[in-house]
Protein backbone atom coordinates (compact mmCIF):
# COMPACT_ATOMS: atom_id res chain seq x y z
CA UNK A 1 0.00 0.00 0.00
CA UNK A 2 1.34 3.47 -0.92
CA UNK A 3 1.96 5.44 2.02
CA UNK A 4 0.11 9.19 2.17
CA UNK A 5 2.45 12.15 1.70
CA UNK A 6 2.15 14.36 4.80
CA UNK A 7 0.54 16.95 2.72
CA UNK A 8 -2.30 14.36 1.10
CA UNK A 9 -2.61 13.09 4.92
CA UNK A 10 -3.27 15.96 6.09
CA UNK A 11 -5.90 17.36 3.56
CA UNK A 12 -7.57 13.51 3.89
CA UNK A 13 -7.60 14.27 7.60
CA UNK A 14 -8.97 17.69 7.08
CA UNK A 15 -11.91 16.14 4.36
CA UNK A 16 -12.57 12.94 6.95
CA UNK A 17 -13.18 15.72 10.24
CA UNK A 18 -15.46 18.26 8.47
CA UNK A 19 -17.14 15.37 7.09
CA UNK A 20 -17.67 13.70 10.60
CA UNK A 21 -18.13 17.46 11.79
CA UNK A 22 -21.21 17.89 9.27
CA UNK A 23 -22.30 14.66 10.20
CA UNK A 24 -21.90 15.13 13.34
CA UNK A 25 -23.88 18.58 13.63
CA UNK A 26 -26.98 16.57 11.88
CA UNK A 27 -27.05 14.45 14.65
CA UNK A 28 -27.27 16.76 17.34
CA UNK A 29 -29.86 18.97 15.16
CA UNK A 30 -31.63 15.25 15.09
CA UNK A 31 -31.13 14.70 18.67
CA UNK A 32 -32.16 18.00 19.90
CA UNK A 33 -35.61 18.12 17.96
CA UNK A 34 -36.47 14.55 18.20
CA UNK A 35 -36.54 12.48 21.54
CA UNK A 36 -36.39 8.93 20.70
CA UNK A 37 -38.19 7.92 24.05
CA UNK A 38 -41.36 9.27 22.63
CA UNK A 39 -43.95 7.20 21.32
CA UNK A 40 -44.34 9.02 17.79
CA UNK A 41 -40.27 9.40 17.10
CA UNK A 42 -39.28 9.45 13.60
CA UNK A 43 -35.83 7.40 15.08
CA UNK A 44 -36.01 4.11 15.06
CA UNK A 45 -35.85 1.35 17.41
CA UNK A 46 -33.76 -2.03 18.16
CA UNK A 47 -34.88 -4.37 14.95
CA UNK A 48 -32.84 -6.53 17.00
CA UNK A 49 -34.69 -6.44 20.58
CA UNK A 50 -38.21 -6.09 18.72
CA UNK A 51 -37.63 -9.40 17.06
CA UNK A 52 -36.03 -11.00 19.69
CA UNK A 53 -37.06 -9.26 23.40
CA UNK A 54 -32.53 -9.02 24.23
CA UNK A 55 -31.07 -6.07 24.43
CA UNK A 56 -27.94 -6.34 21.67
CA UNK A 57 -24.52 -4.39 22.23
CA UNK A 58 -26.19 -0.92 20.66
CA UNK A 59 -29.40 -1.09 22.47
CA UNK A 60 -30.45 2.78 24.11
CA UNK A 61 -27.49 4.18 21.74
CA UNK A 62 -29.80 6.62 20.47
CA UNK A 63 -30.91 7.41 24.13
CA UNK A 64 -27.88 7.30 24.95
CA UNK A 65 -26.95 10.12 22.79
CA UNK A 66 -30.16 11.70 22.95
CA UNK A 67 -29.42 12.29 27.09
CA UNK A 68 -25.52 13.34 26.33
CA UNK A 69 -26.86 16.02 23.73
CA UNK A 70 -28.79 17.76 26.32
CA UNK A 71 -26.47 17.26 28.70
CA UNK A 72 -27.60 14.23 31.21
CA UNK A 73 -24.67 12.77 32.07
CA UNK A 74 -26.39 9.56 34.28
CA UNK A 75 -29.08 9.39 31.87
CA UNK A 76 -26.42 8.47 29.14
CA UNK A 77 -24.51 6.27 30.93
CA UNK A 78 -27.69 4.27 32.12
CA UNK A 79 -29.05 4.13 28.19
CA UNK A 80 -25.78 2.62 27.17
CA UNK A 81 -22.65 2.92 29.22
CA UNK A 82 -20.38 1.68 25.82
CA UNK A 83 -21.14 5.37 24.38
CA UNK A 84 -18.31 7.37 26.09
CA UNK A 85 -15.86 4.61 25.32
CA UNK A 86 -16.84 4.49 21.48
CA UNK A 87 -16.77 8.72 21.73
CA UNK A 88 -13.47 8.07 22.81
CA UNK A 89 -11.63 5.32 20.79
CA UNK A 90 -12.85 6.31 17.22
CA UNK A 91 -11.15 9.52 16.61
CA UNK A 92 -8.01 7.92 18.09
CA UNK A 93 -8.72 4.90 15.93
CA UNK A 94 -9.24 7.49 12.58
CA UNK A 95 -5.98 9.38 13.54
CA UNK A 96 -4.02 5.95 13.22
CA UNK A 97 -5.41 4.62 10.07
CA UNK A 98 -4.27 7.88 8.74
CA UNK A 99 -0.90 7.19 9.84
CA UNK A 100 -0.66 9.35 12.89
CA UNK A 101 1.70 7.95 15.86
CA UNK A 102 -0.18 7.59 18.76
CA UNK A 103 1.50 5.75 22.18
CA UNK A 104 1.62 1.80 20.86
CA UNK A 105 -0.25 0.64 23.53
CA UNK A 106 -3.31 2.51 23.33
CA UNK A 107 -3.24 1.76 19.31
CA UNK A 108 -2.86 -2.52 20.42
CA UNK A 109 -5.32 -2.05 22.43
CA UNK A 110 -8.13 -0.33 20.12
CA UNK A 111 -6.63 -2.66 16.96
CA UNK A 112 -7.17 -5.91 18.86
CA UNK A 113 -9.96 -7.54 17.58
CA UNK A 114 -10.06 -9.92 20.45
CA UNK A 115 -10.74 -6.93 22.75
CA UNK A 116 -13.36 -5.34 21.39
CA UNK A 117 -14.90 -9.20 20.39
CA UNK A 118 -14.65 -9.82 24.38
CA UNK A 119 -15.97 -6.57 24.89
CA UNK A 120 -19.10 -6.51 23.16
CA UNK A 121 -19.91 -10.30 23.88
CA UNK A 122 -19.22 -9.68 27.28
CA UNK A 123 -21.70 -6.82 27.40
CA UNK A 124 -24.40 -8.10 25.18
CA UNK A 125 -24.76 -11.28 27.65
CA UNK A 126 -24.04 -9.13 30.55
CA UNK A 127 -26.56 -6.48 30.02
CA UNK A 128 -29.36 -9.32 29.50
CA UNK A 129 -28.56 -11.26 32.91
CA UNK A 130 -31.68 -10.58 34.95
CA UNK A 131 -30.24 -10.03 38.25
CA UNK A 132 -28.54 -6.96 39.59
CA UNK A 133 -25.44 -5.91 39.13
CA UNK A 134 -25.96 -7.20 35.60
CA UNK A 135 -29.48 -5.88 35.24
CA UNK A 136 -28.10 -2.27 35.59
CA UNK A 137 -26.80 -2.48 32.41
CA UNK A 138 -30.05 -2.68 30.10
CA UNK A 139 -31.15 0.34 28.96
CA UNK A 140 -32.85 2.70 31.13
Amino acid sequence: MNELSPRRRHAALAATAAAAALAGGAAVWLLRRFDPNAANSPLPGCVFYQLTGLYCPGCGMTRAAHALVHGDFAQMLAMNPLLPLLMLALPLLVLHAYGYRLPKAAIAALTSARLWIGLLLGFWVLRNLPWPPFAWLAPG
